[in-house]
């Protein structure tokens, strides 16, 4: 079955939770990017709580500017800031030091690159490190409603399922995070937190 979305940059937990394994996650390359959202924003879980990283864009056309088209703005210092701020929250985390070079790749990019195609590498490898064997594919044009399930404009309801987060004695558990946390905090048992009986799954 197909579930469509908005790219997002490390996208939230519950776009996992909607997906079954044979799913396909189809993204939608021909919208307008739009600003103050998950296109190139995630919250992660440090010792404060929920931290949003933002990735600075750069927009050709303005507002107007089609989503394949905008760009990382390598000029600015976000990838040294975001990659410690995910040191910081998940240094001590199981599962950092088992998946820290996979992802420091991410944050060492020089060569210019758009912001889909950057989400698109970060997808791709959550879904191979979840196991996940979901097809990722390409709207062929953009349509304002899909009779399937279309998450671009808001993401699923999702109850969330509690999963071991570093500072959870000090914050209790925080929902809502990206799927970084998840994944940083569990590993291998991420699938716990995704499989739930909205879906059917258990």
């Amino acid at each position: 079955m197909k579930a469509f979305f908005s790219t997002a940059y490390w996208p939230p937990i519950v776009c996992f939770s909607v997906l079954n394994r044979e799913d396909e996650w189809v993204l939608e390359q021909h919208e307008h990017y739009q600003k103050q959202t998950l296109r190139n924003r995630c919250s992660i879980c440090g010792a404060n709580g929920s931290q949003w990283l933002i990735i600075p864009v750069i927009r050709k056309h303005g507002i107007k500017t089609p989503i394949r088209e905008v760009m990382l703005d390598l000029s600015k210092d976000w990838q040294r800031t975001h990659w410690l701020a995910i040191e910081s929250a998940y240094g001590s985390s199981p599962y950092y030091e088992f998946f820290r070079e996979e992802i420091k790749p991410f944050y060492s990019v020089e060569s210019p690159v758009s912001l889909f195609q950057y989400n698109t590498a970060i997808l791709r490898w959550c879904l191979e490190t979840l196991d996940y064997n979901v097809k990722v594919t390409f709207t062929d044009s953009y349509l304002p409603d899909y009779k399937e399930r279309d998450f671009r404009k808001s993401v699923p309801v999702y109850e969330p399922v509690p999963y071991y987060q570093v500072f959870a004695r000090k914050h209790a558990f925080v929902p809502g995070q990206s799927i970084l946390d998840l994944i940083m905090n569990e590993g291998p048992e991420s699938w716990k937190a995704l499989e739930t009986d909205s879906h059917g799954k258990h």
